[in-house]
């Protein structure tokens, strides 16, 4: 799945962007607006939109010489469009379920880089920063179990492959100590998911 154009798993590609645009947003836009916002030609917008609009999809609005586009909300099929347009959100909540019944529970998890900024592509991982209890061994059964199932869940509900990062809680000095490449990215863009907020782990990085 591309988490930063989902509506592409459902919808053909202008479609897609059209509906992006305007889910994204309540403010009343002109076709010229939604075509560059969603960065497709005028005329393919243009022709998206009256067939949205006759399907009661889309309303619009006369505003002078131009026509004013929005989402319409009351339409039966707005909810699944609004919940498609926030299947990241989707999957963070739910990976926030999944931890919340552990039996182990980890000191932190948070999202990062594609998945956590939205511009990732059909084959972006979904990239996962997991930190492990200081007394929980790495090999210990339950924990491995757990971890273990996280690559197969998130393939089900998304049909991208997980990329785990596990630390334990004593490697987060290394982290802020040496600084890899990661901490730049879990600092600019990690979102969390359950335990310790990223930004209080590494404070001192």
């Amino acid at each position: 799945m591309d988490l930063a154009t989902p509506f592409q798993s459902m919808f053909p590609i202008v479609d897609s962007a059209v509906l992006t645009v305007l889910a994204e947003s309540t403010k009343p836009r002109t076709g010229r607006e939604v075509a560059r916002l969603a960065s497709r030609s005028q005329d393919a917008t243009q022709r998206v939109l009256d067939r949205l609009t006759d399907h009661g999809i889309v309303l619009a609005q006369e505003a002078g010489r131009a026509r004013l586009y929005t989402l319409n909300r009351e339409h039966l099929a707005a909810e699944p469009i609004m919940e498609l347009a926030d299947l990241r959100g989707l999957l963070f909540q739910r990976l926030r379920w999944l931890l919340e019944i552990w039996p182990i529970p980890p000191l932190h998890m948070s999202v990062f880089g594609s998945a956590a900024r939205g511009d990732g592509g059909l084959d972006s991982d979904v990239d996962i920063f997991l930190v492990r209890p200081a007394e929980v061994e790495e090999t210990d059964e339950k924990w491995r179990s757990q971890v273990g199932a996280i690559g197969k869940t998130v393939f089900d509900w998304t049909g991208n492959y997980a990329g785990i990062a596990e630390v334990s809680e004593e490697e987060l000095g290394h982290l802020r100590r040496d600084q890899p490449a990661i901490v730049k990215s879990l600092r600019a863009d990690a979102v969390d998911i359950i335990g310790v907020p990223v930004q209080k782990l590494l404070k001192g990085a």
